[in-house]
This record gives C-alpha cells, sequence and structure tokens, in this order.
C-alpha cells in the first residue's frame, strides 16, 4: 500500500473507530468491495503502520550508526525517513526524524538549519508530550549555542536537559550532555569545575556501557591535565581516548582525539609527530564535513609551523583556517 492510501485510512482511524469502512466510502470513490480487494481493513492498517514505523526507525537508526564515518549519508537517510513520516502523518516520527537532522546540520556547522529542525522537531514533541525528545532537540540547539560562542545560553539549556535525563535514567544522553556542560565551564575558565563535570560524564556513560561516551570525555579531560602541565596524565588519556575510537571505528571522534594527541606533541617539541597527528586529523574533519574540527585544527597547525619558524607556512595556513 502506497503512502497516500495509508493516510486515507489513517484519516478513517482518526475519524471513526466504529465504522472506519463507512468513513471510506462516504469520503472516497472507493465502493466496500474495492476497499476490502485492496486490502484496506483496520488489521492491515495496523499491520502497515507498524512496518512504517519500524522502516522509519531502521532508518534513523542506521543515519545515527554511520554519522561518526559518513555524515553526508546520515542526512540522506533522515531526509529519507522525513519524507516518509509526513506522508503518514506520523508526529513522532516527524520529530525524531527533524531532531536527527538538527544534530547532522549542527556537526556540519549548518547552525542556523539545525536550530530551526530542533525547533519544529520541539513543536512536534510537545504534542505527542515527549519529554526526552524535547530534551534532545534542546542539546542540538545549546551545541549551536555554545559552538558560536553564546556559552550562557548554551548553558541554560544544557543543564535543562541534564534535569530531564536524570529524571528518566537516560545516562547514555546525560553523558553527552554533561560532556558539553564541562566544555563550556572550560570556555569560562573555570577548571576545577569543568573536571568536576566530565567526572560526572564520565560515571554517566559508564552507566550507559558505551565506551564511545568515556572517550569523548577522555579527550576534553587530557586538554585540562595539558594545561595543569600534567603531561604524563595528558598523554595517558588522550591514548586511552585513540585506543577506544580505533577499536569502535568512531572516525570522528578519533580526528578530535588525534587533535588532542598533536597539542600533546606540540607542548612536548615533538614537532614531526605532532604535524602527522594534526593532518591526520585535519583529512578527517575535511571528509566528514567537520566545520568547527576544521577550524580547531588548522589553528593548532598555524601555531606549530610558527614554533617551527615556518612562517610562511603558518601564515598560508591560517588564512585558509579564516
Amino acid at each position: 500500500m502506497d503512502c497516500s492510501l495509508f493516510v486515507l485510512i489513517n484519516s478513517a482511524i482518526r475519524n471513526t473507530l466504529k465504522n472506519p469502512l463507512q468513513f471510506l466510502r462516504k469520503n472516497t470513490k472507493f465502493t466496500t468491495g474495492t476497499i476490502l480487494l485492496l486490502g484496506k481493513t483496520v488489521e492491515e492498517h495496523n499491520n502497515i503502520a507498524f512496518s512504517l514505523n519500524e522502516q522509519v526507525n531502521s532508518i534513523l537508526q542506521e543515519a545515527y550508526t554511520c554519522r561518526i564515518n559518513n555524515l553526508k549519508k546520515s542526512i540522506t537517510l533522515a531526509n529519507e525517513g522525513l519524507k516518509i513520516s509526513r506522508e503518514i502523518q506520523d508526529k513522532n516520527l516527524i520529530a525524531k526524524c527533524l531532531n536527527q537532522l538538527s544534530l547532522y546540520y549542527m556537526i556540519s556547522g549548518s547552525y542556523d538549519v539545525s536550530i530551526a529542525y530542533a525547533e519544529e522537531a520541539i513543536v512536534h514533541f510537545k504534542d505527542t508530550q515527549d519529554e526526552k525528545g524535547i530534551a534532545d532537540a534542546r542539546f542540538n540547539i545549546a551545541g549551536v549555542y555554545y559552538k558560536t560562542d553564546n556559552h550562557h545560553l548554551g548553558l541554560v539549556h544544557l543543564i535543562d536537559c541534564t534535569h530531564t535525563y536524570e529524571k528518566i535514567n537516560d545516562f547514555h544522553s546525560l553523558a553527552k550532555a554533561l560532556k558539553s556542560v564541562g566544555t563550556i565551564y572550560e570556555y569560562f575558565g573555570d577548571q576545577n569545575k569543568a573536571l568536576q563535570v566530565y567526572e560526572q560524564a564520565i560515571a554517566a556513560s559508564k552507566k550507559s556501557g558505551d565506551l564511545n561516551l568515556k572517550s569523548n570525555v577522555y579527550n576534553p579531560l587530557s586538554g585540562i591535565y595539558l594545561k595543569q602541565g600534567k603531561i604524563k596524565e595528558a598523554d595517558e588519556l588522550i591514548e586511552r581516548a585513540i585506543s577506544i575510537k580505533q577499536k569502535t571505528g568512531d572516525i570522528r571522534g578519533l580526528a578530535f582525539a588525534l587533535y588532542g594527541r598533536g597539542k600533546i606533541r606540540l607542548v612536548q617539541q615533538n614537532f614531526e609527530a605532532a604535524e602527522k597527528d594534526l593532518l591526520d586529523a585535519l583529512k578527517i574533519h575535511q571528509e566528514s564535513g567537520e566545520k568547527l574540527g576544521i577550524g580547531m585544527t588548522y589553528n593548532k597547525l598555524g601555531l606549530l609551523y610558527v614554533e617551527m619558524n615556518e612562517t610562511d607556512k603558518a601564515k598560508d595556513i591560517l588564512y585558509t583556517g579564516i
């Protein structure tokens, strides 16, 4: 059954639970025999609803999984799911698709598009009273805010998210939100508070059983240790992060971890190793369309070339990153 016919059945079910066939006879040109012949019964409607719901959820799962190494495919899949969801008029599925698109556009640096998708998702999540969905959409908006230096607005949204995730025991999402809160406290220059929140994020990631979440926190934690002059601790953490990323196949996450190790090698004045890590990170960021990562890496490469007294190379790379 195509989606347009499914919508007719859906409308019939919504308008009269007792006699959907009567509704269809009144509102379409189909005779009862034609309707039955085409399989437009309440039972098949329910089967198709379940089938399409499963199909969209499967598409979204695949989209979310491949975001770590193929962001363009994630966007294509999420749009495919959104098309089906709109055609069958399922608000919850529409909201989930919109929210995933918001996430992917936030990652790729298309911030206005990301916020627009998130705000539309929130409307649908409110209609279906989906607290987690609302929190997930606000998490995306918070990500845009703190990546565009609106740290206080980002923090407000993130704190709201953490309260919801704690309430529903969603430790996976809680770990992600806490990691972002820690990042904002770093921007504020409050390393002690950042360390405290990062430890909370690690604890939540352990409860979720997701290795990638834990390694995501190791990266900024390593950076704090580096700023504190604790080179050994910083090095140990970043190596653990890289090892996990390699095992799990999280290519985007690996790029950020390589960037973190490049920073350490720069401080150690191991310029050759630092350049290799940073160039490897840059290549992955460019392939995945991670604009924030690209900018960060160009900046660090520029500083590296300054340290190496390669002024012209430093200027070129810094101008490229602007």
